[in-house]
């Protein structure tokens, strides 16, 4: 009974307006989310690895070649789709890859039938989740964040730009410089319309991956974008720059010193995910050094400087980012130009983690207007057709790891059934 009364209120909320806040919010129970019911029966599904390469960029060693650059992904299809010819896109975020999609921390690193074992008790990614209720999944790696081996200790990894290959210093460094969104996304393009040339598609873009889904279209994409979907997802960063000058503390210039050595990686550590607000009361695999114990051989726990640089809109480096990519500007800071008019026709459905310290919880001593979500879905809603923000309790920024991880499958998928094909 709790079950059916759950999805009645999300459905309540999401497609009437009822218990809505502030126009568009709306405030799920824990209990509510805990028990959130399976839209569709389950289904067996099969696994298929995907890779494709692009070339892009000249490389100053050898002037006469442009780099070559790998994107790896998994495809999940299930044996009967719930609704045929839409697809999911998972986009990772920083330093993390697809593994972050198909497996959980303290779950096996196997993929289950979900008809013979039961979902709650799985703990499987939500990659899986999603493609057992009948939706086709294609959860990517960005380029150098794949590897088949186990990585090294965190010091000494180096991204894998050509999987298999490790790269010299001066190599790094070149990559490092022109390690754009724009590469990055004709990677993901070429991934998509290889493998899924006849499908529609709900892009999920995790924390930094989350700017793709304003973008795609814009560059080109032949696949039709049905909605947004997301999760602890980011924003265009011309808007995040607006959000920033509105909400932080700091200036853009106190913002963007410690990336002023453009060709580097940031790497993760305990301690960074704690002060980051990363860790909460429903992550069953218990302390963030055990956490990281148990990702470490396939996380790849770097992100590249430059991909932080135009996601988090640090501008005031574009000079020397010009000067040392040696790129023009057509190929820079893609991630300003998202042109939020095609979000016209599109309704967009997003969920957020109450205790998501960057999404949720920062700016909110300045006003709810100031949380970042809610900042940007105030002006999404100029443009898409209908906005819809749920904030689930106890969730962090890692919700989708995290215990209950079947139910924020059984919430997007239930979006898909109920909420964007009711247009």
């Amino acid at each position: 009974m709790r079950a059916m009364d759950a999805a009645k209120r999300f459905l309540a909320a999401i497609n009437r307006g009822d218990g809505l806040r502030d126009q568009f919010i709306y405030y799920m129970d824990f209990e509510d989310y805990k028990s959130f019911p399976d839209p569709f029966p389950r289904t067996a599904i099969s696994i298929k690895e995907v890779q494709e390469s692009i070339r892009r960029y000249p490389n100053p060693e050898r002037p006469q070649e442009q780099f070559r650059w790998d994107i790896h992904g998994r495809l999940l299809t299930p044996a009967k789709p719930s609704i045929p010819g839409v697809a999911v896109i998972i986009i990772h975020g920083g330093a993390a890859n697809e593994y972050e999609f198909l497996f959980t921390p303290d779950g096996a690193e196997k993929y289950l039938d979900l008809t013979e074992t039961p979902a709650e008790t799985s703990r499987v990614g939500i990659a899986q989740h999603i493609a057992s209720l009948g939706i086709t999944v294609l959860a990517v790696s960005l380029p150098g964040h794949y590897s088949r081996k186990p990585w090294p200790p965190i010091p000494a990894r180096r991204p894998e730009f050509i999987i298999g290959e490790i790269t010299g210093d001066k190599e790094l460094e070149n990559r490092l410089a022109v390690y754009t969104f724009r590469m990055c996304l004709e990677a993901i393009k070429l991934l998509i319309e290889r493998h899924l040339p006849d499908h529609k598609l709900y892009m999920w873009g995790h924390s930094t991956g989350g700017e793709y889904f304003y973008l795609m279209e814009q560059y080109g994409l032949k696949n039709r974008l049905i909605g947004g979907l997301g999760f602890g997802t980011g924003m265009p960063a011309w808007l995040r720059k607006q959000w920033d000058l509105a909400a932080a503390d700091k200036s853009p210039e106190e913002r963007a010193k410690r990336f002023r050595a453009v060709t580097d990686l940031s790497r993760r550590s305990p301690e960074e995910y704690v002060k980051s607000g990363y860790v909460g009361p429903n992550q069953p695999w218990g302390s963030v050094e055990r956490w990281f114990e148990l990702e470490n051989h396939r996380r790849p726990q770097f992100k590249p400087f430059l991909q932080d640089i135009e996601h988090s809109a640090h501008d005031v480096l574009f000079d020397e980012i010009r000067i040392k990519s040696g790129l023009p500007d057509e190929e820079l800071f893609i991630t300003f130009k998202a042109d939020l008019d095609r979000l016209g026709g599109k309704k967009m459905l997003y969920f957020v983690g109450e205790l998501d310290k960057g999404h949720w919880i920062e700016g909110g001593k300045k006003g709810l207007e100031f949380r970042r979500e809610v900042y940007a879905f105030q002006r999404f809603a100029k443009y898409a057709d209908e906005v819809r923000l749920v904030v689930i309790p106890r969730l962090t920024h890692y919700g989708h790891v995290e215990s209950y991880n079947e139910r924020l499958a059984n919430l997007m998928v239930t979006g898909f059934k109920e909420y964007f094909q009711a247009s």
